[in-house]
């Protein structure tokens, strides 16, 4: 009688383990692997028309492709009617408590060139619309809401993020909730009226009003990533659904915050085979690929281009943080790094726990075209593979917005049956390696820490705004004064290398006011923030950004 029962039991717990399972199953169905491709501004028609074409050719393909283009107003404004728009300020207060409203002028990244420009760029936007693609707030005039702290320099009033010089001055509220509703109303105010605002009548275009609807812009991107708690109330008092302003891991499913706002973060890629760390946005991987290419190059900066406005030749490169044109050689070290690490984090996702991948990009074109290239190189590639979706980015809210927490959260552990990863797509190891600095009258004292720290082969070299000075963990202040020839402030740049001449880990410090009486060696190490996003300093030039942002 017992054993009767026993094997009914056994039976039963049988069928309710294939049950569960079955069930189990039906609830953590593989989920697709969406690749979200924005861009960040809106001036070159001449992106917009390449963009929109690449994506027509795909589609020819069979290969359904989609962007998101984060927009600014201010390339719906000319400079006659520019007063329509007026920043934000900010509030700064000195050692002493004085309070001084510092107002934001203009735009940040320029105006529309005139009517006719105008025209055709409201008619690339719409078009785009119509063809799929995702109109998204990038605000107005490009300028960063989420500074903390900074030194003001009393003659130029700029802003010293590092410390260097002048008087210590703090940011009070960086954008208040009330300054992030200005620029709001103002983003729809100027992208409502745009016709009647710059008075479009005789200019020749398709468009006589706008194909989407203040309703249809669900999505915002930060400029420079520069958010403040003011912020996160007026997203959804704006129609905003989701957020793309903050940076997570790679393998991160999206959550919401307490406001209901979708958070949609780019990536912080590992690096496959070194010990650094990338954000998947082009800007950013400007900022370090500059670095080292003037460590190796540094003629780079003298590169010319023809203006055929002034009649001659004319500096490329205005702004060492991120170069706008480098040699052949240089180019192709700089596009071979972006597929690999794009590859890395897009297989780590795909063949993982299918987390979105993100890539942000702008319409500049940096580094002689390279990341504008990868771009549409990387998308071609992977937008044919098996279960990849090429979406907007409202495509992926509609997504995440079906599911439970209990299928995100199962997405998030990867809990389903993975595709299996093919041995070309092996994950590399990302090294345990960092470089740690001390100084003092004479020297700076580099040391290595971490796993990878005792590897062989590993081999140091400093340079001083591009220029070698060292070939070990030590750099003499001496030599730092010699090699900056005269400069106000160095950038003292450490590079390791592992035996096959790759740099696999690298830290920046600044030096100012070298040789006075105030000369300093700033402690942090300036590559933290370039895996933050928020890099206003390297903006500080512009860059050409008005005519490419």
């Amino acid at each position: 009688m017992k054993k009767g029962w026993l094997l009914k039991g056994f039976i039963a717990s049988m069928i309710f383990a294939q049950e569960f399972s079955w069930a189990q199953n039906k609830t953590v169905q593989r989920p697709p692997q969406f690749v979200l491709f924005a861009f960040d501004g809106s001036y070159n028609n001449e992106v917009w028309q390449y963009s929109r074409d690449f994506t027509k050719q795909l589609k020819q393909k069979g290969v359904d492709t989609r962007f998101t283009y984060f927009i600014n107003p201010v390339y719906l404004l000319t400079p006659e009617t520019s007063f329509n728009y007026q920043p934000p300020g900010y509030r700064l207060e000195t050692r002493k408590g004085e309070v001084v409203t510092v107002r934001n002028r203009g735009s940040a990244i320029g105006w529309g060139d005139d009517n006719q420009d105008i025209g055709i760029r409201i008619d690339h936007m719409n078009d785009a619309y119509r063809e799929g693609h995702e109109i998204g707030s990038h605000a107005v005039g490009h300028f960063d809401g989420g500074y903390k702290e900074c030194h003001i320099d009393p003659a130029t009033r700029k802003c010293q993020r590092d410390g260097s010089g002048g008087i210590l001055w703090k940011w009070n509220l960086a954008w208040s909730e009330a300054d992030w509703r200005s620029e709001f109303e103002q983003f729809y105010n100027i992208v409502e009226n745009v016709f009647r605002l710059n008075d479009l009548r005789s200019v020749k275009m398709k468009s006589r009003k706008w194909l989407f609807s203040k309703e249809d812009i669900k999505g915002f991107r930060a400029p420079v990533l520069g958010v403040s708690e003011g912020l996160w109330p007026n997203l959804p008092k704006f129609g905003i659904s989701y957020d793309t302003s903050k940076v997570n891991r790679e393998t991160y499913w999206p959550q919401r915050n307490e406001y209901g706002t979708w958070n949609f973060p780019l990536a912080e890629i590992q690096e496959p085979g070194g010990a650094r760390r990338w954000i998947s946005m082009d800007y950013n991987f400007c900022v370090r690929d500059s670095a080292r290419v003037l460590s190796e190059e540094p003629q780079t900066m003298a590169l010319t281009v023809f203006d055929a406005k002034k009649n001659q030749e004319v500096k490329a490169n205005k702004n060492r943080a991120c170069l706008n044109m480098v040699s052949p050689a240089q180019k192709a070290k700089v596009k071979k790094n972006m597929m690999t690490l794009y590859r890395s984090y897009f297989e780590k996702n795909y063949y993982g726990n299918r987390a979105p991948v993100h890539i942000g990009h702008h319409f500049s074109q940096w580094m002689s075209g390279a990341y504008y290239e990868v771009f549409y190189e990387f998308a071609k590639e992977v937008c044919a593979k098996p279960e990849v979706k090429c979406g907007t980015y409202a495509e992926l809210m509609n997504f995440v917005e079906t599911k439970s927490p209990a299928q995100l959260e199962a997405y998030k552990n990867g809990a389903f049956v993975k595709m299996s990863r093919p041995k070309s797509a092996a994950i590399a190891h990302h090294w345990d390696l960092q470089i740690d600095m001390t100084a003092d009258a004479q020297a700076m004292k580099f040391v290595l820490t971490g796993v990878d720290a005792e590897r062989t082969g590993l081999k140091p070299k400093a340079t001083v705004n591009g220029v070698s000075v060292s070939e070990s963990l030590v750099v003499q202040l001496d030599d730092v004064r010699k090699a900056a020839q005269g400069d106000k402030d160095a950038l003292v740049r450490m590079a390791i290398s592992d035996r096959h001449g790759k740099e696999v880990a690298t830290a920046t410090y600044k030096i100012f006011a070298i040789g006075s009486e105030n000369e300093a060696v700033l402690a942090e190490n300036l590559e933290e923030r370039w895996v933050q996003g928020h890099l206003p300093e390297a903006h500080a030039d512009e860059m050409d950004f008005s005519k490419g942002h």
